[in-house]
């Protein structure tokens, strides 16, 4: 008799879900012995916020899944800076106003910044409808000998036999996990970063009346303690518009206790940034209804499985947007994971000896995947000061120190050998 496939549940229906269901699905049309079901807490499938980032490793994970349409369908045309991510310049007023510090380029990094909701509907149309559950919020797990039970805050429950946990930065499953472990609670909660982040969005005839016809607009403008980033989403024919500031007195956060967001009056962010030159104010005038958001990371965790379960995605190691591979680090996630668990020696293991080969599974997914995670998370933390003149090195405003560490840093992230990488964590499942 053939084995029974591996029932595989995951919960959470952002990219990092999303992403993973494309890869179990595609590794199940090549002929992996799994099934697979999606449970979400919301009515449907939706994303928020504007735009999103893909830099060349996500690209290449997102090919890997068989997915690399979705991106293609929603990215802007290539422009003649396919691979500039950013001109990063000084946008703060002053004798350094408008100088540039340094181009950072990576291959197709341009190709990478799209808007969130129109990525992540491209990844939704490829997720079969019997298998997407919706008002579906996981609370809790309780792995068994023959399986993980899923609980939901209607007091349903659901069977699989690995849970697969990407419901993002306040994770339930993650502090589920922490709790079956005896682990400090404190330790598992996302921290304010002590950043917020206007955005919005200008038509691309509004940002050329300021930056010029034909002119660059990926930008990242430089300040004290400030920065504007700038790139098209919509095919080009809008302009995603995140401006940082940091909150050190926590004047911005006042009583909140996690991520949040809420419209603002556009007074209070040319406040924020009366130390800019005229462009930026100029542009930054031109968004219509401005939105400000808390920005939240995860410190290193002690852990990202337990018995039968595995947390991915912003789950595991929700960062900063500074280096824009938060969503990256997802998809590398979503291509592991679904890879591992797929494998035959896994998906296909005897009943009896399918429990230590989940096992075996995730912690191998670990090794492979936890503490890049996390570092990515560290240093984009490092990334956001640098491009404030708070470099952790001493850079400072010095622009050529600056410039000496920008064209560099991103290369361990975007050129990280993940293809080699994916097929030792395989081969490490046969050891």
């Amino acid at each position: 008799m053939s084995t029974p496939p591996l029932r595989v549940a995951i919960v959470g229906g952002g990219i990092a879900g999303l992403a993973a269901a494309q890869g179990f699905l595609k590794l199940q049309q090549d002929g992996a012995n799994i099934e697979i079901n999606v449970y979400e807490s919301a009515t449907k499938f939706a994303e928020i916020g504007a735009g999103v980032s893909f830099g060349p490793n996500a690209q290449r994970a997102l090919r890997m899944m068989g997915a690399g349409d979705a991106l293609d369908l929603v990215a802007g045309p290539a422009d003649d800076y396919p691979d500039v991510w950013f001109d990063f310049v000084v946008g703060e007023a002053g004798e350094q106003s408008g100088d540039m510090i340094c181009k950072v380029r990576g291959k197709n990094a341009a190709r990478g910044n799209v808007h969130r909701a129109d990525f992540l509907d491209q990844l939704i149309k490829r997720v079969p409808e019997s298998i997407a559950h919706f008002k579906h919020r996981c609370t809790g797990y309780k792995p068994h000998s023959e399986g993980v039970t899923l609980q939901f805050a209607d007091g349903t429950s659901a069977e699989a036999d690995v849970l697969v946990a990407s419901d993002g930065i306040k994770s339930s499953v993650r502090r589920a996990m922490y709790e079956r472990k005896g682990l400090d609670l404190q330790k598992q909660q996302a921290v304010y970063s002590e950043w917020v982040a206007w955005r919005g969005l200008i038509p691309r005839a509004k940002y050329e009346e300021v930056w010029g016809k034909g002119g660059h607009n990926k930008l990242m403008l430089c300040g004290d303690k400030k920065h504007i980033l700038t790139f098209p989403v919509r095919g080009g024919d809008l302009i995603n518009i995140v401006g940082f500031v940091q909150d050190l007195d926590h004047s911005k956060l006042g009583d909140r206790t996690g991520p949040w967001s809420e419209d603002r009056p556009k007074e209070e962010m040319l406040s924020d940034y009366a130390n800019f030159d005229k462009k930026s104010l100029t542009m930054l005038e031109a968004i219509e209804k401005p939105s400000v958001w808390g920005i939240w990371w995860l410190p290193k965790i002690d852990s990202c499985i337990d018995d039968r379960t595995v947390i991915i995605g912003d789950a595991s190691h929700a960062t900063t947007p500074h280096q824009g591979a938060g969503a990256g680090q997802a998809l590398e996630d979503a291509l592991f994971i679904a890879n591992i668990l797929s494998a035959p020696s896994v998906a296909s293991a005897p009943l009896p000896q399918r429990a230590s080969a989940i096992q075996h599974a995730l912690e191998v997914y670990q090794r492979a995947r936890h503490d890049r995670g996390s570092e990515v998370a560290k240093t984009s933390r490092e990334a956001g000061l640098l491009y404030e003149f708070c470099g952790v090195k001493g850079e400072g405003n010095d622009l050529k120190k600056m410039g000496d560490n920008l064209r560099t840093r991103m290369n361990w992230i975007w050129d990280h050998p993940m293809e080699q990488e994916l097929q030792a964590a395989l081969d490490a499942l046969e050891a």
